[in-house]
């Protein structure tokens, strides 16, 4: 079913130079999975000229590397926009996918996606920035739960529509964002339904500590990440919701 809902829609962001372990990484994880997928290597930081940053009218605080990260994201809008397939998944290349569950928990985002929102709407596939649905507010038989804002860029599946509305928007406004609050600020001003799919199938292995981050200079060491990681996922999955706190709402 993911092949069929989306056209083999699933691509990759991914650096040319430098960041071979999670090629590595990527190349292994679908190989299990059995599933396709397109890298996205238009638009590497040293590739950025002065003539792409004010086509994309890139905001002069965003470093190289966010905007190249920006643009990665807009390249694979394009694909979807203009491919045959109702949706896709969109990664970056320091994911994490839950090998064993991926496949069925997707499918049935999917299908319960389709049957209840349409064909505009945005689902964040992981744990992105430690946010989970409060385990007090989970339904049966329910994969997706709407939010006022989007976990984070590293997994996420859109429509086809929804790649157009965004490439519309940034022909509009350019780059004002990192990724992350981009996505984020396109879909709130649009009105595209956010979902938090749970359980969620994707970590990132910047957050875990397998990576070093691409984007921000941490010198903390990623020992100390993971351990920090690891906090925050107790503190904000299992505590939170015994003290009322719904990370899905933005105030």
């Amino acid at each position: 079913m993911i092949e069929a809902e989306t056209g083999n829609g699933i691509y990759v962001l991914h650096v040319k130079k430098g960041y071979e372990d999670r090629e590595k990484s990527i190349i292994r994880q679908f190989s299990a999975l059995k599933l396709p997928f397109e890298w996205i290597l238009d638009h590497d930081r040293d590739e950025l000229t002065p003539e792409i940053i004010e086509r994309f009218k890139c905001h002069s605080l965003l470093s190289g590397a966010e905007i190249s990260c920006a643009l990665k994201h807009i390249v694979a809008w394009n694909r979807i926009a203009d491919g045959t397939g109702r949706g896709a998944f969109i990664f970056e290349d320091d994911v994490l996918l839950d090998i064993k569950n991926f496949k069925i928990r997707a499918e049935e985002a999917l299908a319960e996606f389709y049957e209840r929102w349409g064909e505009c709407g945005y689902i964040s596939l992981g744990n992105g920035c430690a946010l989970y649905v409060p385990w007090t507010k989970l339904e049966k038989k329910t994969r997706l739960y709407r939010a006022d804002y989007v976990r984070a860029a590293d997994s996420y599946w859109i429509t086809r529509e929804t790649a157009r509305k965004k490439l519309e928007w940034v022909l509009k406004h350019g780059i004002p964002l990192p990724a992350d609050h981009l996505i984020d600020r396109i879909a709130t001003e649009l009105d595209i339904p956010i979902l938090w799919l749970e359980p969620t199938i994707a970590n990132q292995g910047s957050h875990t500590g397998l990576f070093p981050s691409s984007i921000q200079n941490l010198e903390r060491g990623r020992l100390l990440d993971a351990i920090g990681w690891k906090v925050k996922i107790i503190r904000r999955k299992y505590l939170y919701p015994l003290l009322g706190i719904d990370m899905r709402k933005a105030d």
